[in-house]
């Protein structure tokens, strides 16, 4: 059985579970038979994308999690249970309420655009990136920095930016980051910060 339908079979049994309902209940509601609920939660029979949609919106539980473990299992160190037991429940809200109320719009447009616009890269794979270049020395992020807005100004300077209309990056924000993270390595700092710098709205 190949490892994308156990991860299937897996994250149907769990929602059920985590919802309280049974398989005769979950049978009832999606108008099939018991035996075909239990098929499909030992990886028997393969289940079509519109049933097993159809299976969320019976157990009214959102499927975007689990439909994200399904295809990236390696985004959940622990599994089923990153999904089940949410303990990032309280930070999931602190982010809703900032992209909700806090965020400046350019701030909203470059998110929309990071997760969902067709640029090209993973987004979960540029998150990876971007987590691994916040765990290196800041020498080392001052150097990217610093490739990165080079990169950036060729690409300007030859016509090759891959999405014009795109919301583009505020160099301003950029070149001050890149001349407080340079002071702070010269200073032994481990980190920096800007200041006189509002962000754009």
């Amino acid at each position: 059985m190949v490892e994308h339908r156990i991860r299937v079979a897996e994250a149907i049994a769990a929602a059920r579970q985590d919802a309280g309902v049974s398989q005769r209940d979950l049978a009832e509601r999606l108008g099939r038979d018991r035996r075909t609920i239990q098929k499909w939660e030992k990886g028997e029979m393969k289940i079509t994308l519109e049933d097993f949609l159809d299976i969320f919106d019976a157990l009214k539980i959102p499927v975007e999690a689990y439909s994200k473990w399904i295809r990236n299992p390696e985004l959940f160190p622990r599994g089923l249970d990153d999904i089940r037991g949410f303990s990032t429940d309280k930070k999931r809200s602190a982010l809703a309420d900032y992209y909700n109320h806090q965020a400046s719009p350019l701030e909203v447009e470059q998110e929309y655009y990071f997760l969902f616009a067709n640029h090209g890269s993973s987004c979960d794979g540029m998150y990876q990136q971007w987590m691994a270049n916040l765990m290196t020395p800041l020498r080392d992020r001052k150097r990217i920095c610093g490739q990165i807005i080079d990169n950036y100004n060729e690409a300007l300077a030859t016509g090759a930016i891959t999405d014009p209309d795109a919301p583009q990056p505020n160099m301003d924000v950029l070149r001050a980051c890149y001349e407080a993270s340079s002071q702070s390595v010269q200073n032994g700092d481990s980190g920096y910060a800007l200041s006189g710098l509002k962000a754009a709205e």
